[in-house]
């Protein structure tokens, strides 16, 4: 499944393609220069047909001319030559090749197309090959600076690899991060994946004992399975994805005839694949620096629940505010801490979580010292986000003990800013004394806590669900549910207006009316949905209006008969189940009838699902309040709402060779104890 990067980052032998003094934008000799400033790590030819000597060196008109083979090529030359000239390659034991030109069809145009089949057409002979269209590649480690550009000579060396299917963005994002304090292992721009992609890069750099974190920019998943494979490898290693991901306003394939194939874009099966495999999603690219960053440095927590120390009032105000947006956990102190910290604080203020110390505080490190060494060592507290800047000169006074004491606590411990400020040596110096990672600025900061804290979750639930094929099972989807203990009201089908009358008579009024046709797909759209009949004539005239509205919506639509039901009071919700065409079989819930679209409060994730699953997606609902006791409402019965969703998902696995999708709008959620009633089930059929 995950194909080798080991001769990309860890080549024996470099030859590189197209050596020109001023070809190529000066790319040539620009990688020859970072290659010499490193020592010249392995041996490097220059290859060119049209040049004998340059830098001092002998330049080969071909790869049959080399005095041996080599492990990687370095191609700078025409995208028109790049295919003959690597079938040579590849014909005189080369291995990969890092292909720089781009043209290989990005626009769609023919001969572009025609280029990447012929590159394409050489991989599948065993020739490995990053890009084409990429900005190159850095193996730290082996001081290997496979990039045109002296800047990356300074990047420090650490424990983050770096995945970036944006070239332009690649090397920018680096030297940013470097300043903050970041460290790098291994790095690639991976271009257009013609053949190695965002997968094999991350199962190398899980395998890569030196790599503690992988940050990610993402444009497109080529092999979805392989992505989701290297991800559950990454969540089992404990090696965490860190990833900005564009196209989050792009909506997906929209399925008129499906609720769920409507409202699931793209993004939003991203994100629950994101769920399912720990991944940690950035809101951009700062914050892409500082949730590394956490992540490279802080110890993983033991839970979610954060405490926050500091010594400014409108910073504890903000904390609250950007807390709330992201339902960040705030930790509650125990009466132990409380005491302890009470007499350290400026007169007047009290001991609470988020904690504002007092202006005085500031001055006082000795004290801010053990008010924080005490939150740390609370029981209640998971996390610890302590107060601190970066000092700008190196005879700053700030003593990084102060931090460094607290994090030798039970909590896991950051730091954090109220703004970004300009990192220098000294503030990179002091931040490696205190053992502990700054990170920038108050919305960064508490964005960067809750990933902190999900993926500490995430890790304790232990292994990712398997994803084996289902059983197949035979029935319609109502059948199933039924027998799973997911119940339709009670009722049954009529084939005309007089049949549904005499069924309202059997079950007693009040009834719902439903008309049932393969043209009445949401039924309510043409009129086909009547509540509380309360007697067999307003059944009959209802049965009649339904009927006559059908054939003014859909002239000819077939008409099967009327679907008569006992009415059910409770809270209305929608499961609907589905297979992405990327990432395969998913569930998504949220409140039901009409909202489903209208209000878009809905929560995905992949299946298999457990328990905890279904519960986390209904605690993300905005509407998920309405599940307990509210204005006069009673409780509902949850327990009842997770058994159902579980179930829909095994049965949906059963038969989606069957069924393209599943729906069931509402599932009624009946008061605490009282269980669930599916009111309307309805399942698409693969065409």
């Amino acid at each position: 499944m995950f194909r080798s990067v080991e001769q990309l980052f860890r080549p024996r032998s470099v030859a590189i393609v197209g050596a020109s003094d001023s070809g190529a934008g000066g790319w040539p000799r620009a990688i020859f220069g970072n290659l010499e400033h490193a020592g010249f790590p392995v041996p490097v030819y220059l290859i060119n047909p049209r040049r004998e000597r340059l830098w001092d060196r002998e330049v080969y008109p071909s790869f049959a001319s080399l005095p041996e083979p080599v492990d990687l090529a370095l191609t700078l030359i025409p995208a028109e030559s790049v295919a003959d000239t690597l079938a040579d390659g590849l014909a005189n034991g080369l291995k990969a090749a890092l292909v720089f030109a781009a043209r290989f069809g990005e626009g769609g145009d023919e001969a572009g197309g025609a280029r990447a089949r012929e590159l394409a057409e050489l991989c599948e002979k065993g020739l490995r090959v990053c890009g084409p269209n990429c900005m190159g590649a850095l193996a730290l480690p082996e001081s290997h600076l496979f990039y045109p550009a002296e800047r990356v000579r300074s990047l420090p060396r650490g424990g983050v690899g770096v995945v970036f299917q944006s070239g332009g963005t690649f090397q920018y994002w680096l030297s940013q991060g470097a300043v903050r304090g970041l460290g790098f292992s291994y790095a690639v721009s991976s271009g257009n994946e013609l053949d190695l992609d965002v997968a094999d890069y991350i199962a190398f750099l899980v395998d890569d004992p030196e790599t503690r974190v992988i940050a990610c920019m993402l444009e497109g998943i080529r092999r979805p399975e392989a992505f989701m494979a290297a991800a559950a490898k990454a969540l089992a290693a404990g090696k965490p994805i860190v990833a900005v991901k564009t196209g989050a306003s792009e909506r997906g394939r929209s399925a008129t005839e499906s609720h769920t194939g409507a409202v699931a874009g793209d993004d939003d099966i991203f994100n629950a694949v994101c769920e399912r495999y720990g991944i940690v999603r950035c809101h951009g690219l700062d914050d892409l620096i500082e949730t590394a960053l956490m992540f490279a440095t802080a110890r993983l927590p033991k839970g979610p629940r954060v405490a926050f120390a500091g010594y400014s009032g409108g910073a504890t105000g903000l904390f609250l505010d950007y807390a709330s947006e992201v339902g960040l956990p705030v930790a509650a102190l125990s009466v132990e801490t409380k005491t302890t910290i009470a007499p350290l604080l400026d007169r007047g203020l009290q001991p609470s979580n988020p904690l504002d110390g007092g202006a005085g505080l500031a001055g006082r490190q000795a004290d801010f010292r053990q008010i924080c060494k005490a939150i740390a060592d609370d029981p209640g507290v998971d996390i610890l986000s302590m107060q601190g800047q970066l000092p700008a000169r190196e005879d700053d006074r700030a003593d990084p003990e102060v931090f460094a004491h607290a994090a030798r606590g039970a909590a896991s411990v950051v730091a954090h800013g109220r703004m970004g400020q300009n990192v220098t040596g000294a503030g990179r110096a002091f931040q490696r004394a205190a053992g502990v990672p700054f990170l920038q600025g108050l919305p960064e900061t508490v964005r960067a806590l809750k990933a902190l804290g999900r993926y500490a979750e995430r890790r304790g639930r232990g292994a990712v669900p398997a994803r084996g094929p289902a059983t197949p099972l035979s029935g319609t989807a109502a059948e199933l549910l039924a027998a799973a203990g997911v119940p339709e009201p009670g009722g049954g089908h009529a084939a005309n207006a007089a049949e549904a009358a005499e069924v309202a008579d059997s079950i007693g009024y009040p009834v719902a009316l439903k008309i049932v046709s393969p043209q009445a797909v949401h039924k309510t759209e043409v009129g086909g949905v009547a509540l509380g009949l309360g007697d067999a004539d307003t059944v009959l005239r209802a049965a009649g209006e339904m009927e006559t509205r059908l054939e003014r919506a859909q002239p000819g639509a077939r008409r099967d008969g009327f679907l008569v039901q006992e009415m059910v009071e409770g809270l209305e919700t929608f499961v609907g189940l589905r297979d992405d065409p990327q990432f395969g079989p998913f569930i998504v819930a949220g409140l039901g009838g009409i909202h489903v679209e209208a209000l878009g409060d809905l929560a995905f994730r992949l299946l298999p699902i457990e328990e905890a699953d279904a519960r986390e997606m209904l605690d993300s609902l905005r509407g998920g309040a309405l599940l307990g006791p509210f204005r006069g409402q009673p409780a509902r019965d949850t327990d009842a709402l997770v058994r159902a969703m579980l179930t829909a998902g095994d049965v949906y696995l059963g038969v989606r060779d069957r069924f393209a999708d599943i729906e069931i709008n509402p599932l009624t959620v009946l008061a605490e104890g009282e269980g669930v009633r599916a009111v309307d089930i309805r399942e698409t059929p693969r065409r």
